[in-house]
């Protein structure tokens, strides 16, 4: 509300102001109490008027620094937006770049999944990263059967309820070469068609 001004006898000012609750309240527990309320608005506009920054000058800075931190606000919200699309992206250019395994990996992996007691983190992707390394020098008929041997002594173990080691994480398994242990004793069985890896037509044969 507009203040009502009128003139006093002796050229003084009279103001009638209409504060709000908020203000009013503040006003009260800023006064002391040997001041009447007059007295203490008086001497508030007084020091006001005292100060090197006028009013209007205070409402303007005021403006501006409200004005300044929105812009600061949509920039960091443009920021965090810009970075969750950049993650997303990132995100679904992996999911479209998931490697094709082929059926030599595939049938050892399903095989080692096979084992009842083995470590919850199964990384499937390392798995086959390791499994390219390993095949520059082992055969895929040998990590199969390596695979089928580990999963039995697991089975076995539990059957008896005896203690068993979880087998690890299948990267670790072939990182490590755990399967050479279990080939020592391997000796293909002639007496069987022998199934082998065909990796120039990518698939299983048997002799």
């Amino acid at each position: 509300m507009e203040p009502e001004v009128t003139s006093g006898a002796d050229q003084s000012m009279v103001i009638k102001l209409t504060l709000d609750a908020f203000t009013a309240e503040k006003l009260l527990l800023k006064k002391p109490r040997s001041l009447a309320t007059a007295t203490f608005c008086a001497l508030i506009i007084e020091e006001a008027l005292d100060m090197p920054a006028t009013l209007a000058e205070r409402a303007a800075a005021s403006v501006a620094s409200t004005s300044s931190s929105s812009l600061i606000n949509e920039s960091l919200i443009k920021e965090n937006t810009s970075k969750k699309q950049s993650i997303k992206a990132v995100n679904s250019q992996q999911k479209r770049s998931r490697p094709t395994y082929d059926e030599a990996f595939t049938a050892f992996w399903n095989e080692y999944q096979r084992a009842p007691i083995k470590a919850n983190a199964q990384s499937k992707n390392k798995a086959f990263e390791q499994w390219k390394q390993v095949m520059k020098h082992e055969t895929p008929e040998r990590l199969l059967e390596a695979a089928r041997r580990a999963v039995t002594e697991v089975k076995k173990a539990e059957a008896a309820e005896e203690w068993c080691a979880p087998l690890p994480d299948a990267f670790r398994w072939l990182r490590d070469e755990r399967y050479t242990v279990l080939l020592e004793d391997h000796v293909a069985d002639h007496g069987k068609p022998q199934r082998r890896w065909d990796e120039r037509n990518r698939c299983w044969v048997e002799d």
